[in-house]
């Protein structure tokens, strides 16, 4: 197996975004058996760094070296590490439960209930791991009876451990159910029996041909691991990967800058005017929060510009797979886009009532003559005017954070169809999306509102990064409030789990996580201030039941759940008719 300088360096992104730190330096990475970075193991390994102390679970994991079972205490030490890293990131990152989902799901696939290793250790390793993935995909029952369901219940760790009491459970297990001894145990240590020496010398070889060319890689329970320390292999110098990705982290803002624009499209905005928006909405919980506004432009120089050029391949390619989506289901997404038109159109019919007016012609009125006599007003005749549905303007504004990579077609196509159905009843309409990436809030114009020809833009929609709705609301109110529109509506599309890297540093200087409760009530509380600015607010929810709370929190009643696609255009419509026929 060879693993490219593409996938380390992807390896190593995914480790720092996890670690929510880009100083450290990755002493363990993770790969699938073609090479690739494993997006879920690696994202777990930055977790790990954020939460607890590296530097002791590195000195606790050297003890494992030259040990009989050493490949077996590697894999059990790292699904306990996932496990307890898992419990603290899955409320504060949405976007963790469903990769550890799809791991669990591919994973269990390749297995097919065989535990065949070639050491009993490794089979018993082999055999818990798919219990804890079973486990995690809530299939607690029936687990094979080679499951060690004692092994699998102590290697699950909780969410409350520190460092130490890790490393105390982790080793405590391996000396129970194994022949592990940490170094200054008063066990005894276990007698080893005599092996046959051309036999560990084929071992060796095999081992050393199943790594190849790719360094310290071995192979573990889970995967393929990479350790980068002297431990296990020679010091691999990491110096290029850091050169490489310099120039993109925190180490210059220019660098950093750069990354942004390579990752998400050239700038909507001058310098100057980017600096004038920084000071006038990154205040209070978004202080330390810089912006980048585009369109998704981009020439083909950045897409050399390594992980962050190619991400920006992956978000070009993404346009196609959310177009083909749509053209296989056309003909239901057309039905929708009829019956929601309808439905706003015959909402503006219902403001069209006629209207009495005083006017200079029409049907006189005796009560009024007197204005003519004594103020030499001439309007003292009544006059019926159709009705006017009021000069309206709509922003749709997108989720686009990981939490969303799963939904990315449908969340396209559920856009493109409010917009669509708003154009044909000549309804104005901006659409942009938004997530956070390295400091950053991202907002990614569709179409603005004259550019009604361009609702197929929208299909432009991928996501990454986290996301905070907060200051996203408040970008959308304050744009919207240069446009001279009597009424005006945001609709949010959202899974109501606003979440973010940067915390939130209040007046007294203390700082809070922007995520839970804390980036809820921030939400919230954009959401209250746009409104009191005459803004109707609206929420297009595609979350699941646990975020039903937090939703309701943000947004009262004013928002839409959207349980099956066939209902969309129904659930939508009867909420735009409502706002419709109260402003």
């Amino acid at each position: 197996m060879e693993i490219s300088e593409f996938e380390k360096k992807r390896a190593a992104n995914l480790i720092w975004n996890g670690a929510e730190n880009y100083e450290i330096e990755p002493g363990f990475r993770v790969f699938d058996s073609d090479g690739r970075a494993d997006l879920y193991w690696n994202s777990i390994v930055g977790a790990i760094h954020k939460h607890y102390d590296w530097e002791k679970l590195e000195k606790f994991y050297r003890t494992f070296h030259e040990k009989v079972d050493q490949t077996a205490y590697e894999s059990l030490f790292w699904l306990a590490m996932e496990n307890c890293t898992y419990l603290r990131e899955k409320d504060v990152r949405p976007v963790f439960p469903y990769l550890r989902r799809e791991y669990a799901r591919n994973k269990l696939k390749s297995l097919e209930g065989s535990f065949a290793l070639e050491d009993s250790a490794g089979q018993r390793v082999l055999a818990v791991m798919h219990g804890h993935f079973r486990r995690a995909l809530g299939e607690n029952e029936g687990l094979p009876d080679v499951v060690d369901v004692k092994l699998l219940d102590a290697i699950e760790l909780g969410g409350e451990l520190d460092t130490d009491q890790a490393i105390e459970k982790i080793a405590d297990t391996l000396e129970t159910f194994f022949t592990y001894r940490r170094p200054g145990s008063k066990l005894p240590e276990p007698k080893r029996q005599e092996r046959n020496p051309l036999r560990a010398w084929f071992i060796r070889r095999r081992k050393k041909g199943e790594a190849g060319n790719a360094g310290p890689v071995r192979r573990l329970a889970f995967g393929y691991g990479e350790h980068l320390s002297e431990y296990g292999g020679a010091v691999l110098d990491q110096s290029h990967l850091r050169v490489s990705f310099a120039k993109y982290t925190a180490q210059t803002d220019e660098g950093l800058q750069e990354y942004i624009t390579n990752y998400f499209g050239k700038p909507l905005y001058d310098a100057k005017t980017i600096e004038q928006m920084q000071k006038d909405y990154c205040t209070g919980n978004h202080r330390d929060v810089r912006l980048h506004f585009t369109d998704g432009a981009y020439d083909e120089e950045m897409l050399k510009q390594g992980f962050a050029g190619k991400m920006r391949k992956e978000a070009v390619a993404q346009t196609a797979e959310n177009e083909k989506a749509f053209q296989d289901h056309i003909a239901k997404y057309n039905l929708s886009i009829l019956r929601l038109t309808n439905k706003i159109r015959n909402s503006r019919l219902m403001r069209m009532d006629r209207q009495q007016v005083k006017s200079n012609s029409g049907r006189l009125d005796a009560s009024l003559l007197w204005r003519g006599l004594e103020l030499q007003d001439d309007r003292v005749f009544r006059k019926i005017l159709p009705g006017d549905s009021g000069n309206l303007t709509v922003d749709l504004l997108l989720d686009a954070s990981t939490s969303q990579v799963h939904r990315q077609p449908v969340v396209a196509a559920q856009g493109y169809m409010i917009a669509e159905s708003l154009t044909r009843c000549g309804i104005p309409v901006r659409v942009y999306s938004f997530c956070s990436m390295n400091g950053y809030t991202v907002m990614n114009l569709f179409r603005d509102y004259d550019e009604g020809g361009k609702n197929r833009n929208i299909f432009r929609y991928f996501t990454t990064g986290a996301n905070r709705d907060g200051l996203a609301i408040r970008l959308a109110a304050g744009m919207m409030k240069n446009n001279s529109a009597e009424h005006r509506i945001l609709i949010v599309l959202s899974d109501g789990k606003p979440n973010d890297a940067i915390k939130m540093r209040a007046s007294s200087g203390v700082y809070k996580d922007y995520a839970a409760s804390d980036a809820v009530e921030d939400t919230a509380a954009e959401v209250h201030r746009a409104r009191m600015q005459g803004i109707t607010v609206l929420c297009v929810f595609t979350g699941d039941e646990k975020s039903l709370p937090a939703v309701q929190r943000i947004y009262g009643r004013q928002f839409a759940r959207i349980r099956e696609l066939d209902l969309f255009a129904d659930t939508v419509g009867n909420m735009l008719e409502t706002c419709l026929r109260n402003i």
